[in-house]
């Protein structure tokens, strides 16, 4: 199999049979999550459900809203970086094969640095990881295998982004594993998140106490 032709199977028959697993694992999943039951909610409503589900989820992008973000506003800034540059990652996994013509030179390299900016974070994840006690004593080793994988990862995005070709295909080999593994994984906190700000928002927004613009 030439080079042209593993990059195109790796692109294309690879991931769209990869895409079917991992949509139908998650399909499965949020089933199962639809069918547990709400705890039930006391008291009378005191404001509308839309507003507080859209400021839940525009929380996490707006760092005064959460003391957490307010008063740590450097890890803030990290997750915001390493979560840019994964998204370019995920993006050009879809955009290569399935919309190529979108991957233009300024699309290109503007996701490289974000995945660049993000390799640098994952590095000093990974050190602290390993280096603070606080943090090695609640560490699983999905967490640490989690957290090298993702490096290796964004690593092998970065040539990918340059049309090397084969960058290209180490990348697209690399995300199809990671598709099987991320539903049996810590990763795939990020489809509940989207389950967990929906319900935080439905929650407190029905209580018309979610969090002010100011962070009150």
């Amino acid at each position: 199999m030439g080079e042209d032709t593993l990059l195109s199977f790796v692109q294309n028959e690879l991931q769209i049979v990869v895409l079917i697993i991992f949509g139908t694992l998650y399909a499965v999943k949020a089933y199962q999550i639809s069918r547990r039951p709400a705890p039930p909610q006391g008291g009378v409503p005191r404001a509308g459900i839309l507003g507080g589900v859209a400021k839940s989820y525009g929380m996490t992008f707006v760092p005064w809203m959460m003391e957490s973000s307010r008063t740590h506003l450097g890890r803030w800034l990290e997750y915001a970086v390493y979560h840019l540059g994964a998204g370019s990652a995920i993006a050009a996994t879809f955009l290569f094969p399935f919309a190529p013509s979108w991957m233009v030179p300024w699309v290109r390299y503007t996701f490289l640095v974000f995945i660049a900016l993000a390799s640098v974070v994952g590095v000093i994840k990974i050190v602290r990881r390993f280096t603070r006690p606080e943090l090695r004593v609640i560490s699983t080793l999905d967490d640490y295998f989690s957290l090298i994988s993702l490096e290796i990862w964004l690593l092998t995005a970065i040539p990918a982004m340059t049309l090397n070709r084969t960058g290209m295909i180490v990348f697209f080999i690399i995300t199809a594993g990671f598709l099987l593994y991320v539903p049996f994984s810590k990763i795939s906190h990020y489809v509940y998140w989207f389950f967990a700000r929906f319900l935080f928002g439905v929650k407190f927004g029905r209580r018309g106490v979610v969090p002010r613009s100011g962070g009150a």
